[in-house]
């Protein structure tokens, strides 16, 4: 996660929310087993699941509907961010929809409903990713919910190749 900016003058105290959908595809050479595999393992996801330089630690993953999840990531060793949320709807190697609401120092960042679709192409996979964000602090939030999402479907697609 990028270090966000504090907001100036009066909207310090009362920030307005702010709010996005952010819709991003991107097309994996492997198999939709092979791609629903890597995101339904934790072990596999906290690999690709964070831009380079930065650690996530999922303290819980019950993957499944209803079940919870959460974590602690950013700088490897401090962890500052705290993301908590529920995955609403799985269906296995079809689409997972799942909330997450950002914490840091007690502070609430963004709140988003997340949904991942994965369809099988004549060359693997396409996933398409739907984020829909409020941010508490700003667009700085909902810049780093579209770039952290750019660079996870990347490093997907280059974990499964590796």
């Amino acid at each position: 996660m990028n270090e966000l900016p504090a907001p100036d003058g009066p909207a310090a105290e009362k920030p307005t929310p702010m709010t996005a959908t952010i819709s991003l595809s991107a097309d994996i050479d492997h198999s939709i087993s092979a791609v629903w595999n890597a995101f339904a393992d934790t072990d596999q996801r906290v690999r690709w699941g964070v831009p380079a330089g930065e650690a996530m630690v999922c303290d819980i993953d019950e993957f499944r509907t209803g079940g919870s999840i959460r974590a602690r990531c950013g700088s490897p060793g401090a962890l500052e961010f705290d993301s908590s949320g529920q995955y609403c709807a799985i269906e296995d190697e079809h689409f997972i929809v799942t909330t997450e609401t950002l914490t840091k120092d007690g502070g609430t960042l963004s709140s988003a409903i997340i949904t991942w679709t994965f369809t099988a192409t004549s060359t693997g996979t396409r996933v398409d990713l739907v984020d829909q964000v409020v941010s508490f602090v700003g667009q700085g939030m909902i810049d780093g919910h579209r770039n952290g999402h750019e660079i996870c479907l990347r490093q997907l697609g280059e974990f499964l190749s590796s």
